[in-house]
């Protein structure tokens, strides 16, 4: 009961957690990640929310577990470069 102030603040990385959960029910599916996770990944035009978009990078991480893709590695190293101001985005 002592961390509810805590856990009250704590709501947007519940977007992170759902959106990082797709990693898990969609690991190995390695050909379709990019399309299972578009809707959350970041793009270049308009930007959704920081929490979802790092959830989804983690999500992919999740996905491509002991599986090397170098397209998948240097799309994700990409996005961390570009993401040098969003630390959200960098965790994921």
């Amino acid at each position: 009961r002592k961390n509810l102030e805590w856990l009250a603040k704590s709501t947007n990385w519940a977007k992170f957690s759902a959106t990082a959960s797709l990693g898990v029910i969609h690991k190995g599916h390695i050909k379709e990640s990019r399309s299972i996770l578009s809707t959350y990944l970041p793009s270049g035009g308009a930007r959704g929310s920081p929490y979802s978009e790092g959830g989804a990078l983690y999500a992919m991480g999740l996905i491509h577990a002991n599986h090397y893709d170098l397209e998948t590695k240097q799309y994700l190293l990409e996005q961390l470069h570009n993401a040098q101001s969003t630390e959200v985005l960098q965790h994921g």
